[in-house]
């Protein structure tokens, strides 16, 4: 599934078409135009007031936050400790924050329930996903085949080397996903994008209703921010996702 490069205002940002026409908006800015003031330019993209924009601290973990009016009018969520969150709230931008780490992306559009989750390996071998998943189906009661998931640009299997340890672990973990960890000149390299994508999968997904825009943050680093290519910046991208009202 094709994703599409914007440039608006002299930002640089990214869309997935799967999301197109489907009274949702979304984004993942990139590392053009948005070197300050990140928020204020959302806020004009999105046309929301500032306290519209929900952000977590990301911990690497699994917890998901479930935002409601409650926690909208009168909860700071800056502070809480968690990697994604969920809403049937309309107008209300969900944030995350990434320079490799996978953003992934939920919109049930029959029950207009959006979630947006932070997946590094850690999240990812918690596996986040099929949480958010689980999520969506207890708490709003929607039908997995009304679900769309994109998976949005980051470290790639072409450039994320881990070691053996890890690699046993994942594999052990997911014994029945296939070719998730690349063997290439004695080095192991693990493919975040496949396990997310199995993950869902494995929850009911249809494959039609999954984005994979298979965009390495490494690679193309001219357009991106990558922790690991940089050696630790501190510079992030902006996930974005809100149902329109």
């Amino acid at each position: 599934m094709e994703i599409i490069e914007r440039i608006e205002d002299g930002l640089t940002f990214f869309q997935m078409e799967l999301f197109y026409n489907r009274n949702v908006s979304h984004l993942f800015t990139s590392r053009l135009g948005w070197e300050n003031n990140k928020v204020e330019k959302l806020l004009k993209l999105f046309n929301v007031p500032e306290e519209n924009i929900i952000g977590l601290t990301q911990v690497h973990g699994t917890n998901i936050l479930v935002v409601d009016e409650d926690i909208k009018n009168n909860e700071k969520t800056a502070n809480i400790k968690a990697d994604g969150m969920i809403t049937n709230v309309p107008n209300i931008v969900l944030i995350t924050y990434h320079a490799d780490c996978v953003p992934i992306y939920f919109y049930d559009y029959n029950k207009k329930v959006i979630g947006l989750a932070h997946g590094g390996w850690k999240g990812t071998y918690g596996n986040i996903s099929g949480k958010m998943l689980d999520l969506m189906i207890d708490r709003y009661n929607s039908n997995i085949d009304n679900v769309l998931v994109g998976i949005g640009p980051s470290i790639g299997p072409c450039c994320y080397e881990v070691g053996k340890d890890l690699a046993f672990q994942f594999m052990n973990k997911y014994n029945k996903f296939d070719n998730i960890i690349e063997k290439r000149h004695n080095k192991l390299y693990l493919d975040l994008w496949k396990v997310n994508y199995l993950q869902i999968r494995d929850k009911g997904v249809r494959k039609e209703n999954i984005a994979v825009t298979k965009a390495c943050t490494s690679c193309h680093n001219d357009k991106f921010y990558s922790y690991r290519k940089e050696k630790g910046t501190k510079n992030r991208m902006i996930a974005a996702i809100k149902i329109n009202s």
